[in-house]
């Protein structure tokens, strides 16, 4: 975060303006699926033969049940998810979703990342502020399907976005985070 606080503060500097958006991942260490993760680390980071083999080793073979009330539910198997708690946990995660911050630097934001708490931002003058915004809920709306189709889910109701600069340049501003926000939540609750 002290990047952003940083850029933020050359923004203010500089008369501009920073639009923040927070973005919040649902279970996004549960929803990996470990076929897409497997084929990543081969097509992307060029991992073959043995180290290829022992992250797909790491990742199946792992079975879960469910025990309530005295009853057990039928062993099944697991083929989503990293291993929460471990060293490889996030790293994995992080492998597995790098092309959301590709995504948002090429739609010229600046990111943020640490394993599932993303946030993208950018800067404008305070006169361009409509126009920051409805670049930066394009950039989300991309986030939103990229993620959907990598059985990721990004949360639009826990999603924020806010204005960072002196009080007088977010004055300026000619709208209001809160009804991006207002047509996120009204979108998620469909």
């Amino acid at each position: 975060m002290p990047k952003v606080l940083s850029d933020t503060y050359i923004a203010a500097d500089a008369g501009r303006v920073t639009m923040l958006s927070l973005l919040d991942l649902s279970a996004a260490f549960d929803t990996v699926d470990h076929q897409i993760q497997i084929e990543r680390m081969r097509s992307t980071y060029g991992l073959s033969a043995r180290a290829l083999d022992w992250i797909s080793s790491y990742l199946s073979g792992r079975k879960q049940f469910v025990h309530y009330n005295g009853e057990t539910s039928d062993v099944m198997p697991v083929t989503s998810g990293v291993p929460q708690g471990s060293v490889l946990g996030p790293v994995l995660f992080i492998l597995y979703a790098i092309d959301v911050t590709k995504l948002a630097e090429n739609a010229g934001f600046s990111v943020h990342a640490y394993t599932d708490n993303l946030q993208i931002y950018g800067h404008a003058d305070p006169s361009q502020s409509t126009q920051l915004m409805a670049d930066i809920a394009d950039c989300i709306t991309s986030v939103e399907t990229w993620m959907a189709s990598n059985q990721l889910r990004l949360n639009l109701a826990k999603t924020d976005v806010i204005w960072l600069g002196t009080s007088r340049q977010v004055q300026q501003c000619t709208t209001d985070p809160l009804q991006l926000q207002a047509a996120w939540r009204l979108h998620s609750a469909i």
